[in-house]
């Protein structure tokens, strides 16, 4: 492979060069729940971990200048196409200074839920620009130039240690909702990167027995930060049983392995749970939302909860499952269908037609990461349906494509190691064409979001 197209150092460029653009280009608060996710920065920044909670509100006291600032930007674009954002707001806006003195209690619930591993690149940020002076929006811009390079390194890292399909790894890291993400606030962003790493690193123990120490110890390493990210992943960590039980000595070492592996995220999240109990409340007011009423129906009808999480998800898939590319903003600024379809073509082209390498997954390896993802669906699922959904709906609501992206690598390799493996990668004709594609999908999802948040068209 010619070391100028080497996938690693193509994403690299690629996600420099666009993930700086995205930062500039998209409005201040217009990645989902981008607010929810500056405030929860904000508080950590300050050394607080732990959330307060007011009745029915959750969040903590901070700079009344924060929610100002957001309101005065934001306003009502967040799902309203028509309405645009104006740039002389914004310059205005980064006059505003953080006035640590004027206090307000700001409800930002569900961020205060997580652990603060998924925002420590923002809230150092957040922190080192603070004791700069800088004003609220320019704290704004620093978390997210902080949150994009953690997530370009960490991707980086991906692509580098697969042991295969590097070009998938490259396209699903640059697809434009995954870099959308990665420019943003969002502890997304660092979900979606250490979840990516992990399945490298798990493929790269499956592949090579030589060094299986060092893989099982970064395993546990990486493990730690991708369950305290979300919960609703912990399930991948089944896909430790990708590993060929023959690489151990013997059947009571595997074991042991596994079980160091699942008790130390499974105690680490159990104490985070114990911690922020008191924080859970329901999301979407108005309606008849109880978290723990609609838990108590769940157990008490098991077999209805399992038929609705069916019929949800077959409707999400008709709904459209390819949205998961390029529904970006708060599901409101969306490439064309035509293009997302068309990417996940190429996706699927990517993982049939990569080359395998030494990743030869069995039926029960096919069995096993099917087994993981759909677990982490069921959660992420089961998690929406306690909080955001009215008590026995026949339908989950809030679930959004970019649940899926920290598991589609996993989901695109079930249809890898197809004879025709090893095309991409050794035909620089390819290589080329990929590149090509990229860019255009990259500046595509750039004018979309020009248009979208800047052109009024009549």
């Amino acid at each position: 492979m010619n070391a100028e197209m080497r996938p690693e150092r193509v994403f690299l460029c690629l996600a420099i060069v666009f993930g700086v653009l995205f930062i500039a280009a998209v409005p201040p608060f217009e990645a989902p729940d981008e607010t929810n996710h500056f405030y929860r920065s904000y508080q950590l920044s300050e050394g607080t971990v732990l959330a307060q909670r007011r009745g029915g509100d959750v969040g903590g006291m901070l700079p009344e200048s924060l929610i100002k600032t957001a309101q005065l930007v934001s306003k009502d674009i967040p799902g309203h196409p028509e309405n645009k954002q104006q740039i002389s707001e914004i310059i205005e806006a980064f006059k505003t200074p953080i006035d640590g003195h004027r206090r307000v209690f700001i409800n930002f619930h569900y961020t205060v839920l997580y652990s603060p591993v998924p925002f420590v690149p923002q809230a150092v940020a957040i922190y080192a620009g603070r004791h700069m002076g800088l004003t609220v929006l320019g704290l704004v811009y620093v978390g997210r130039a902080a949150n994009l390079f953690v997530w370009i390194a960490l991707m980086y890292l991906s692509v580098r240690t697969v042991p295969a399909y590097k070009w998938l790894f490259v396209f699903l890291a640059l697809m434009p909702l995954s870099l959308f993400q990665g420019a943003s606030l969002s502890a997304d962003a660092f979900t979606n990167a250490i979840c990516f790493l992990f399945s490298a690193v798990l493929l790269k123990a499956a592949s090579d027995k030589e060094r299986l120490m060092a893989s099982l110890l970064s395993i546990l390493i990486i493990s730690i930060p991708l369950t305290m990210s979300k919960h609703a992943y912990f399930p991948l960590l089944l896909c430790f049983f990708l590993i060929p039980k023959h690489y151990f000595p013997s059947i009571r070492h595997y074991i042991a392995a596994f079980a160091i592996l699942f008790i130390t995220n499974l105690t680490l999240n159990l104490w985070w749970s114990s911690k922020v109990g008191y924080l859970v409340v329901a999301y979407n007011h108005g309606l008849d939302v109880s978290p723990q009423r609609q838990l108590s129906y769940v157990l008490g009808h098991p077999v209805t909860y399992v038929l609705t999480f069916i019929r949800t998800i077959v409707r999400q898939l008709q709904l459209g499952w390819f949205t998961v590319v390029g529904k970006m903003g708060w599901l409101d600024t969306n490439m064309p269908e035509i293009f997302q379809v068309s990417y996940v073509g190429v996706l699927a082209g990517a993982a049939v037609l990569g080359s395998p390498g030494a990743i030869r997954l069995t039926a029960m390896g096919r069995a096993i990461i099917l087994t993981a993802v759909l677990s982490c669906v069921f959660v992420f699922s089961t998690s929406e349906y306690l909080i955001w959904t009215p008590v026995g709906n026949p339908y989950i609501d809030g679930l959004q494509p970019r649940y899926v992206i920290p598991l589609m690598p996993l989901l695109f390799i079930l249809s890898g190691g197809s004879m025709l493996g090893g095309l991409i990668g050794r035909r620089r004709v390819v290589e080329l064409v990929l590149g090509a594609y990229l860019i255009f999908s990259l500046l595509l999802a750039l004018f979309v979001i020009i248009i979208r948040y800047y052109v009024q068209i009549d």
